[in-house]
């Protein structure tokens, strides 16, 4: 989606960090005096009390192009220096590489990679290109990332201390803190790794960093439970340990933020015969000071991508204040596409649009005012609709008049009472409506009438 000037300044960060294809390359900003002084003007960023990011609003293309990284891995977290823009992104290694002080008689695979928790740490310039890389061997599976800046030197936090597995992922069971240096590579339980153990014996640990409120979160895995817990940050860096609040993480988690009251998580498959476009990609966006999900939103942004596997979600400061960034993997290499909304809503007020439904326009006519819509809201799918069969002929019990698309379909089946026409109708003038797990929206009743059914305020949960 190629961008204007005007757009893109709009959308960049304090000093600007990500450029569209075709845009003339300025020099790529480093981290130091220079760009430190240009975003050193700028307030913090922050979200009005009540207010939260408008994920109904057109996302803006960051990137104007699918950017190829160092490995051909996904981004699993991407994160941006408050001071000078700089985007970070974080990928397990690729297999096949020899790093200088590797000596095995074969490089390691794939596998091994992803069993010992070896990751690349990305740093990207205003096009998209890598400046610098680092690597961090066994630190997991690279869910979280947040950085800070002090005196200059960029510090990233990431999980760490991964025990190594027999097959699938490693993942971190502490929270490490170490500063970003081009070209290095880290071995966790390194001096050079600030170590913090905020949960003892849990896993699948990850942060996030609010550096505008000076707050850190983390997710974590105990006894089978996920939760999010929220700290001050000076307290967490003196390992108190006291959480400001705790509560339950719910949905399938690829990716996730703090910012301010509010925790955004992603969840997300990438295409395939079993997950078709427009795939299953949501937002979760929980109030931390309730635990209590405030929106459950699906994911349109950029469809058309291949692959489209949902990773990345942060917050970075802009010109016109905080900016959801979140991102895709696409292609065969994995690369990234990411994308931001800076727009954002007091919730009142929030009008859910209707979706047309497709349907078999040879068989079925639909009333102007009455055609086949859905609007989503949560858990909730709202129907909308009116029909006649256009041959004339009475209805059938347990016909399917069409299939909901398959990101808003249930797990199981589930019932609505609907409306028939007067004219000819003996009894209730109610049917009853089923809309089943492979989607199908059927309609029972066995009395053979002619005429109209509708659905004027049939819902079920998704």
């Amino acid at each position: 989606m190629p961008l204007t000037r005007r757009t893109l300044l709009t959308a960049m960060a304090a000093t600007p960090v990500l450029a569209p294809v075709g845009a003339a390359q300025a020099a790529v900003p480093q981290a130091g005096p220079a760009a430190a002084s240009v975003a050193e003007g700028l307030p913090p960023g922050s979200l009005p009390a009540g207010h939260r990011f408008d994920l109904r609003a057109e996302p803006v293309d960051l990137f104007g192009k699918e950017i190829p990284l160092t490995q051909t891995r996904v981004h699993q977290q991407v994160a941006f220096d408050p001071v000078t823009g700089l985007a970070y992104a974080v990928q397990l290694m690729s297999g096949g590489r020899r790093l200088p002080d590797e000596v095995t008689p074969t490089p390691l695979t794939r596998d091994d990679r992803d069993r010992r928790g070896d990751l690349c740490v990305n740093q990207l310039a205003p096009d998209g290109t890598v400046l610098a890389v680092m690597y961090l061997r066994g630190f997991g599976h690279g869910g979280g990332l947040g950085v800070e800046h002090v005196d200059g030197t960029s510090w990233l936090w990431l999980e760490t201390d991964a025990d190594r597995v027999t097959s699938g992922f490693a993942y971190g069971k502490h929270i490490g803190r170490i500063a970003f240096k081009p070209d290095a590579v880290v071995d966790a339980g390194s001096a050079l790794v600030e170590v913090f153990d905020p949960v003892p014996g849990a896993s699948q640990i990850t942060p996030s960093l609010d550096v505008d409120h000076g707050r850190i979160a983390v997710r974590h895995v105990s006894s089978g439970t996920a939760e999010y817990r929220v700290y001050g940050l000076d307290a967490f860096k003196s390992r108190a340990f006291t959480p400001e609040r705790s509560f339950p993480a719910k949905y399938r988690t690829q990716s996730w933020c703090l910012y301010g009251n509010l925790v955004h998580q992603n969840e997300g498959n990438a295409y395939g015969d079993d997950n078709p476009s427009p795939g299953n990609s949501w937002w979760n966006v929980y109030d931390v000071t309730t635990g209590e999900v405030v929106e459950r939103t699906f994911n349109t942004t950029a469809l058309h991508l291949d692959h489209r596997e949902t990773e990345a979600i942060t917050v970075r400061r802009t010109p016109d204040g905080p900016q959801l960034v979140f991102g895709f993997a696409t292609q065969e290499d994995r690369r990234m596409a990411l994308y931001g909304i800076t727009s954002t809503t007091d919730g009142t007020g929030d009008h859910v649009p209707w979706t047309e439904l497709e349907y078999d326009k040879t068989v079925y006519t639909a009333t102007s005012n009455y055609l086949p819509q859905y609007r989503q809201s949560g858990n909730r799918i709202d129907l909308h609709l009116r029909v006649t069969r256009a041959d004339g002929a009475a209805w059938t019990s347990g016909e399917t008049i069409l299939t909901l698309p398959p990101h808003i379909r249930p797990r199981r089946t589930q019932g609505m009472v609907g409306q028939t026409t007067g004219a000819g109708v003996t009894g209730p003038l109610t049917i009853r409506w089923e809309v089943t797990a492979d989607g199908s929206l059927r309609i029972y009743d066995e009395r053979g009438f002619k005429g109209w059914i509708g659905l004027d305020a049939g819902y079920f949960t998704s």
